[in-house]
């Protein structure tokens, strides 16, 4: 701890303001007595005053005191100061240690998510070997769900997290969720079935990423605990006042059920609702407190409906702006994700190895080709215009950083693609820095075919209509 020099301290300073509050006293009270027996404002009559008013003896001590008291009163501020930087040293230590942790740990993640993905996908693999390889995905998926919700935690907990309301549709980010759990659903025989209010805009003003995260996590509950069945997601509008909406989003399943005991410790941290996640070993009990405070944030509620063998319909509501009109309604189940061959050009500009190799095969499988540089400097003198589709720049790279790339190579050229962030900081408003440094759009590490091809269809769609 740095220790500063007693003159420089609050201490010293709360000393010298209580010296001179305190030679207030003396001066008033001889002025007031020069005044009651009609004397002439001069050193005579206050020294006749001292002299002939012993009380003012009393009151000439007022500066040593009142110094003294300040005094005391400073050296507890100088203590209070010195705890509170410890604290927020303690703080920004703990959030740097969370920050690289994920780093650290998302980096060979990429290869393990990324490679079983594909072994899933390129490769014909018997019942057993299916098996074995659903279990090494899922325990992956459940590390990763883990940390993630670790750093958003720690994020919300410090009042650090703030929200990134942007234009979204509502609609087809719900679509986009449901297309993420299609392939589980579909194994397990549930149909996800969407319902969107006829009295709702598709286009909205909140923050995507978080409702994402909150509406993801439901979903993946909801699946988690169902046999078989079926899955509804319901939206609906509660109240409409100006342009503040009240939404309201349910995920309605035909699951196990939870009892009224478990539904009261539902949403406290490491709460995990049904016996069988902890035999599992699943999820870390902590995604249900971040949603709540993620709603809580966008002036929400968040609560369960259940009845043991009779399912269970996790709601919340959240405030939105409207700045549309409201859109036919519609009820689509979902079918499984069509993974379109999307005939793009790539850059992939990325230094490790692991990365570049589960990147490319990922990409072919969606029908891209790719040319590969592995610094910043070296994109630069391979990107020519009209030559790329779409550039994938992952931000930590040796020498000029993903973000350096990117401004230099805009500066440098006029047509240029959208260039989307490959990285691994993970912690809340990361992309929404990166976008705001430039780059066009963000994809967190690791990263799986379906949210690839889900950021691939958001920018190239309709491009084979054109192409």
């Amino acid at each position: 701890m740095v220790r500063i020099s007693w003159f420089k301290s609050e201490a010293a300073r709360y000393t010298l303001y209580g010296i001179i509050f305190g030679f207030s006293f003396p001066i008033l009270a001889t002025i007031i007595d020069i005044v009651n027996l009609d004397l002439k404002f001069s050193w005579q009559s206050a020294i006749f005053v001292q002299k002939n008013h012993p009380i003012h003896y009393i009151i000439d001590t007022a500066p040593f005191f009142l110094g003294l008291f300040a005094m005391f009163g400073g050296r507890n501020l100088d203590k209070l100061k010195q705890t509170n930087e410890q604290i927020l040293k303690s703080s920004k230590f703990k959030q740097d240690f969370l920050a690289n942790m994920s780093h650290e740990i998302r980096t060979p993640m990429v290869g393990v998510i990324g490679m079983i993905d594909l072994l899933f996908k390129n490769t014909t693999l018997n019942d057993l070997q299916k098996e074995y390889v659903s279990t090494i995905h899922q325990s992956s998926l459940n590390l990763l769900d883990i940390l993630n919700q670790i750093l958003d935690l720690s994020k919300i907990e410090s009042g650090k997290f703030s929200l990134f309301p942007t234009n979204i549709n509502f609609k087809k980010l719900i679509h986009q969720n449901m297309d993420l759990f299609s392939a589980n659903s579909t194994s397990k025989e549930i149909k996800l079935i969407s319902t969107y209010s006829e009295k709702l805009p598709e286009n909205i003003i909140a923050d995507s990423n978080r409702l994402t995260q909150i509406i993801s996590n439901l979903i993946g509950n909801a699946i988690k605990f169902t046999q078989k069945g079926e899955i509804h997601i319901k939206t609906s509008i509660l109240t409409k006042k100006d342009n503040e909406l009240t939404i309201k989003v349910e995920i309605i399943d035909s699951g196990i059920g939870i009892n009224k005991k478990d539904q009261q410790t539902l949403f406290t941290r490491f709460s995990q609702f049904n016996e069988a996640s902890i035999i599992a070993g699943e999820g870390s009990g902590l995604g249900l407190t971040i949603c709540k405070k993620l709603i809580d944030l966008m002036k929400g509620e968040l609560g369960v409906e259940s009845e043991i063998g009779q399912g269970s319909n996790f709601w919340f509501t959240f405030k939105a702006n409207m700045i549309t009109p409201s859109i036919i309604k519609e009820n689509k189940v979902i079918p499984n994700t069509v993974f379109q061959k999307y005939n793009l050009h790539i850059l992939l500009v990325e230094d490790s190895e692991t990365s570049i190799l589960v990147s490319e095969q990922i990409l072919k499988y969606l029908g891209c080709t790719t040319d590969v540089a592995k610094t910043g400097k070296q994109a630069l003198h391979m990107f020519k215009e009209n030559q790329y589709d779409l550039i994938l720049m992952d931000i930590n790279l040796p020498g000029l950083n993903g973000i350096q790339t990117c401004n230099l190579i805009r500066n440098s050229h006029k047509n240029v693609p959208p260039i989307i962030a490959l990285t691994s900081n993970a912690l809340p408003g990361d992309g929404e820095r990166y976008i705001a440094k430039g780059l066009d759009d963000y994809i967190t590490k690791p990263f799986t075919t379906e949210i690839l091809n889900i950021k691939l269809k958001n920018w190239f769609g309709n491009y084979n209509s054109y192409h």
